[in-house]
């Protein structure tokens, strides 16, 4: 068994009329699995002995419980924490060279996939989720934060949105990978009801898009730049990947369209990828928005702002192009939260 992994284990008593048919059940080490009317619970790494026990009569099994492995991009993150395969053989800094499986592995049964595992780099987690004890990295969500009537949300209905730092180049733009702090701060200058006023915070941390994270994390939050800019190199193939990493280091205004380029391929396909094995039920996949099908595109609002009022930052997937852009805080987009753990 895996570290948080529950199995039911069933005894029978024969004959049908023993005297005292109560079953009693134990485990040789609490520390290491624990048994509740024959449901087994992995705590923690080792081996347990379960015991089953009516009158006189013993059953046992022995259980072993393994460390979890290091997590991986594109692996499957599940409700109880967990974590399991989802196919990366290999990939270099930045999302290059990326080698996958020629089968992508499916989710485990039974369990709900709530993410994917989009960050490991340990150069990429901000030292606000180190201190809080969160080193394995980011897990995007499988599903999209917005409200019942639609898949996409404004970033605020307040145009005087000034309370967190704006950056209007790329190479800028990639050092932002302050997501969870964005989010604190957010929740401070607009308290209480007021969050309403910027639905993309509010549907993904506070009222919620109906995918409770596990205690073991920090919660949902809007990707900021960078962290949203990982998640496009890593799940966006090699031609992207290639354009982001060259991005890093040149001041493109992003305002201004001037980090926008064509591939080869449909990137919104590719991205999407990383979801395939996931069940129709626990993912929302990328699409072209209906009010941008001149383009193609599918813009995702990131939590760092473009301007100290009025824009915020998105990064554009296309059908046929990759772009870091900007959008007025009242314009329809798609907020994909994530999580660091």
């Amino acid at each position: 068994m895996q570290i948080g992994e529950q199995e039911q284990l069933t005894a029978t008593v024969e004959p049908d009329n023993a005297t005292d048919p109560t079953v009693t059940w134990s485990s040789s080490d609490n520390t290491i699995a624990t048994v509740d009317n024959g449901l087994v619970t992995a705590i923690a790494s080792g081996t347990a002995t379960i015991t089953a026990q009516a009158g006189n009569q013993k059953a046992t099994c022995e259980v072993s419980v393994l460390a979890p492995s290091a997590p991986k991009i594109g692996d499957y993150f599940y409700s109880d924490g967990t974590w399991s395969d989802g196919g990366l053989i290999s990939i270099d800094k930045d999302g290059l060279n990326a080698q996958w499986a020629a089968e992508k592995p499916a989710p485990i049964e039974g369990k709900t996939v709530i993410g994917i595992v989009c960050q490991t780099d340990p150069d990429r987690i901000a030292a606000s989720e180190k201190e809080n004890g969160f080193t394995h990295g980011y897990v995007m969500a499988t599903k999209l934060a917005h409200g019942l009537d639609k898949n996409t949300t404004w970033y605020s209905s307040d145009y005087n949105f000034e309370c967190l730092g704006a950056t209007n180049l790329s190479s800028t733009a990639y050092q932002q990978v302050c997501g969870y702090t964005d989010l604190q701060t957010v929740l401070a200058e607009y308290p209480g009801e007021e969050i309403t006023q910027c639905p993309a915070f509010d549907w993904t941390a506070v009222t919620g898009f109906g995918v409770e994270a596990p205690a073991s994390t920090s919660g949902w939050f809007v990707p900021s730049m960078g962290q949203l800019w990982d998640i496009a190199a890593n799940f966006g193939g090699q031609e992207v990947a290639e354009i982001l990493q060259g991005w890093q280091t040149q001041d493109n205004n992003i305002m201004w369209g001037y980090a926008e380029e064509t591939v080869s391929y449909d990137v919104i396909a590719k991205f999407n990828e990383s979801m395939a094995k996931v069940p129709a039920d626990q993912k929302e996949e990328f699409a072209v928005l209906e009010h941008e099908q001149t383009y193609q595109t599918c813009s995702v609002w990131s939590s760092t702002p473009n301007s100290n009022s009025e824009t915020a930052n998105v990064i554009r997937f296309g059908t046929k192009s990759i772009e870091l852009g900007a959008e007025y805080v009242d314009y329809d987009a798609v907020v994909r939260p994530i999580l660091a753990f």
